[in-house]
């Protein structure tokens, strides 16, 4: 496997792990390479900065990325699974279930899920991840 460096239309970086360069070409022309912040398939091969050597002065004068903070992370995210993701509320497991054997087709869904069925979703072999979502902002309007 090799790691190749992408990037979206949208300017966001990637790595992606192909067989090799001819795999890479082949799924970038077949839109089959997606970004994983934007869902976009129109990425394009970068160079690489493993192994890159750069001047110690070069070094010093590019500004250091910007960082998120905790609270930035966690909007994104949210933004992001609302965007992409059905929300099937409580019949999550069933949903998650029927996808899983094919009943229903395959796509990204959301919801809410009890210990005993995250249990039985585990036994059955369905992958899936929890985490918390905030609970929306509440206004004056709201009773």
């Amino acid at each position: 496997m090799i790691i190749f460096d992408l990037q979206c239309i949208n300017g966001h970086v990637f790595e992606g792990w192909f067989d090799d360069l001819e795999s890479l070409e082949d799924q970038l022309s077949r839109k089959l390479v997606s970004c994983p912040v934007c869902d976009s398939t129109q990425a394009v091969r970068v160079p690489s900065t493993f192994g890159i050597k750069t001047s110690s002065s070069q070094y010093r004068e590019q500004a250091p990325p910007p960082q998120l903070n905790e609270e930035q992370i966690i909007k994104q995210l949210t933004e992001y699974v609302d965007k992409n993701f059905d929300n099937v509320g409580s019949k999550f497991t069933d949903e998650a279930l029927k996808i899983h054997y094919g009943a229903s087709e395959p796509r990204n869904i959301r919801g809410t899920s009890t210990k005993a069925q995250e249990e039985l979703l585990a036994k059955e072999g369905v992958n899936f991840v929890k985490f918390p979502m905030p609970a929306a902002p509440k206004n004056d309007t709201d009773a």
